[in-house]
């Protein structure tokens, strides 16, 4: 008389950051899917330790570990007896740095042709274009996601901040639909299930993408090429002189996309967080840091875009021109340093 179990989902995540890891957790936590995570850098120590979570949304989760945890792509396609694993979903949470680590490349070992979803849980617009000229007949879907998340080393995760997320499909002529919408839709029941504050499924998520760079292309930018916090900016009247500007220019380039926002979301972007807001946005921490910034997609490609519909973003074009410089500094110490 027992009916039989629906099988569990077969799910790869690649890029365990504070998002991705978080993304683990609640794929885990749905008790739909087996999670395998690919570590690099991680791998030996989150293996024998796990890691140490503290969260807003899931509480203290010392030395978590998902239901697999390996240190490559290649280790991914087979399980722990030797057999080949197809997945389902493939999750991807890593910086968007086409120019120097396509996702294409990274991507190919865990991707099944017409059967793996790719679900990508990156900043920018106009990133999935590569990834369906790759694999014309899969689903392809993304997650945008307003979370405050961080990694300390060597294992600790602090989520300060909800998880608030609006995930869609892309639609491409490769795949109907119907289908691309029941994929995206089983993702976001199993993303719920597990325990996010919000999860929206959304028919436009390229709006959802633009709303989400009206933050990124400008304090994140602006900060990273100040080298001061969201709050520090704000008390300069930097938000008056540069971010709202820009703001601006974000949004009418997506108005002429197709993409229109509110009015009111610039002013609710710009005015949100208070002025003693300390907070590092993560492409100041990267300069910091000496790593690479994600510029292409957060401003180069809106760029390319508002020169195609003809949207004049004079304060855009210069915040770029200006991080390309900072990019070129850190590139010649890391080589001056023989990486």
């Amino acid at each position: 008389m027992s009916s039989q179990a629906k099988p569990l989902y077969q799910i790869c995540l690649i890029g365990s950051g504070g998002v991705g890891t978080i993304a683990s957790v609640v794929l885990t936590k749905s008790n739909l899917a087996n999670v395998t995570v690919v570590l690099r850098s991680k791998f030996a120590y989150v293996s024998q330790h796990g890691w140490e979570i503290e969260s807003v949304d899931h509480g203290q989760l010392p030395g978590w570990k998902p239901h697999r945890i390996v240190s490559s792509a290649l280790d991914a396609v087979k399980n722990g007896e030797g057999q080949p694993v197809e997945y389902d979903y493939v999750v991807v949470c890593t910086k968007q740095l086409p120019d120097r680590n396509p996702v294409v490349d990274m991507l190919s070992p865990v991707i099944t042709a017409g059967k793996t979803t790719i679900v990508m849980i990156q900043n920018g617009v106009d990133i999935e274009q590569d990834v369906i000229k790759k694999w014309p007949a899969n689903a392809v879907m993304s997650s945008v996601s307003h979370i405050g998340s961080a990694i300390t080393e060597p294992n600790i995760v602090r989520q300060v901040g909800r998880d608030v997320s609006k995930m869609g499909p892309h639609y491409h002529a490769g795949l109907d639909d119907f289908e691309s919408i029941r994929r995206a839709k089983a993702f976001v029941e199993m993303y719920c299930a597990g325990g996010a504050s919000v999860c929206e499924l959304v028919d436009d998520i390229q709006k959802a993408r633009w709303e989400k760079l009206l933050w990124n292309g400008t304090f994140n930018t602006v900060c990273a090429l100040s080298r001061i916090n969201v709050g520090e900016l704000q008390r300069s009247g930097g938000r008056e002189t540069m971010i709202v500007p820009m703001m601006w220019e974000i949004w009418r380039i997506a108005k002429a996309t197709g993409h229109e926002l509110p009015e009111s979301v610039v002013d609710w972007m710009a005015y949100r967080l208070p002025d003693d807001c300390d907070y590092k946005p993560s492409m100041l921490v990267d300069l910091e840091e000496g790593r690479p910034m994600e510029l292409e997609v957060i401003l180069g490609n809106p760029l390319k875009i508002a020169k195609e519909v003809g949207v004049e973003t004079p304060n855009i074009d210069l915040v770029y021109r200006l991080l390309q410089v900072q990019q070129w500094q850190i590139d010649q110490g890391k080589l001056s340093n023989g990486a």
